[in-house]
This record gives structure tokens, sequence and C-alpha cells, in this order.
């Protein structure tokens, strides 16, 4: 698998533009780091890659996989497009996509189910939101937690989440059970027998006529123009 970063790269860059998202080289740097991060958790420590990561500027980083990103970028495995950046003394900046999203990248079957799974849920979540994505990674992953900058990051310390605990329901005792049964039974009688007992009220009477008005009376009434109502 160490020799196969550049299909690394790709399926990542095409998971991302079947999604309609474009990749910034920092969020593209931090998704193959959780790679790594990912399969060490089931591989006792052992990366995908084998780079060596350290705590640099803006948190995981090596120069390989900037190599491997522009590799990638030649072979036409990815597509870079630069676009100038909002500030005079920065460089220019790339997104980067695939040009077809229609068959998906083959080294996709090789890779453990875990992993997959678990850098299509970063991706979904991330990949318009560096900040949320520099977060997770800064926080909530092992080989960052407690290292100081400019470290090599250690990967055994690398380890699955705790799976939340089954609660347990407590048994109801078989006779508890019968007697919460025998309970409701007695409520639904006293039920009936209050409903039995209530007098019958007999068919409702319609109320009472009113005597019409005479037309003298009915002629005598102001009539009102009409008029609509201002919305």
């Amino acid at each position: 698998m160490k020799d196969r970063y550049e299909d690394l790269i790709h399926a990542i860059v095409w998971y991302a533009s079947r999604r309609g998202k474009k990749l910034t080289t920092l969020r593209l740097v931090k998704f193959l780091y959780l790679a790594d991060l990912y399969h060490a958790r089931f591989s006792k420590g052992e990366t995908l890659t084998g780079w060596p990561w350290a705590f640099v500027y803006f948190g995981p980083w090596c120069k390989e996989v900037n190599e491997a990103i522009e590799k990638s970028a030649k072979k036409g495995l990815i597509l870079a497009q630069e676009y100038p950046s909002k500030y005079d003394d920065d460089k220019d900046y790339r997104l980067f996509s695939t040009e077809s999203t229609d068959e998906e990248p083959k080294i996709i079957e090789a890779l453990l189910t875990y992993v997959w799974s678990k850098l299509q849920w970063a991706i979904q979540k991330w990949a318009d939101d560096s900040y949320g994505l520099l977060d997770y990674v800064y926080f909530e992953t092992e080989p960052m937690i407690e290292t100081s900058p400019g470290a090599l990051l250690d990967f055994s310390k690398s380890q699955m989440p705790e799976m939340p605990k089954k609660v347990e329901m407590k048994k109801i005792l078989k006779a508890k059970l019968d007697e919460a049964k025998k309970s409701i039974g007695r409520l639904q009688d006293k039920y009936k027998q209050g409903i039995s007992a209530r007098p019958s009220q007999g068919p409702r009477r319609p109320p009472p006529r009113r005597p019409r008005r005479g037309w003298r009376e009915s002629a005598a009434r102001p009539r009102f123009p009409k008029f609509r109502e201002q919305p």
C-alpha cells in the first residue's frame, strides 16, 4: 500500500469531487493524515503511507505529502486549479478535483472498510470546512494530543474509540408483572362501572326558535355600505 499513495490521493479527491467539493492543499493533506491515522488504529500503529508526519504549522505535515500531491497532479490523477490569493504576501492557492467521478478508484477495494468509511465521513463533514477539520485534527486525533510543535507524530498511540456500553434493562419478576396486569384490569372495570352508572341525559333538544322579525322591523334597520378591509 505504501507505493500506492498517489492512488490514495486520487481516491480522496475523487470522493470529494463526487460530492461536488474541491479540496484545498491544506484539507487534502489533513485527509491523507487521517487515512494514516484510521489505518494505524487497526494495524497497531502502522500507517498506510509510512510518511514521517510531524507537528508543524497548521498541524500534521511532511515534505513527502506535498511531493506526492505534485506527482499525482502531473500524472493527471487529479486536477489542480490555481486561484489568486486575497493576500498580497501569500502565494496563489490551488483547488483539487477529478475530471470524472463515474468510475470508483480500484484502491478503495484494498482499503480496510473502517478506514474508507471513516474517510468518507470526514470528507462529508469537512470538505469545505478548514476550521472544523483543523479542530478535529488538533484535539481529537491521538498522535496530535499532548505533542509539542516540531515533534514527529507517534502513531503507536492510535486507538480505536471505545464503543458505548450496552445498557442492560432490569428484568421484571413474573409475579410483579402479573400484579401490574391485575391492577390495570381493576382500573378498567371501575371505569366501565362508572360509565354504566351515569344517568342517561337523553337526546339533546333543539334550541327554541326565535320569532321572525316583521317587515317593519327589518325595514327600520340601517344598512351599512359595503367596503373591503385594508390588508
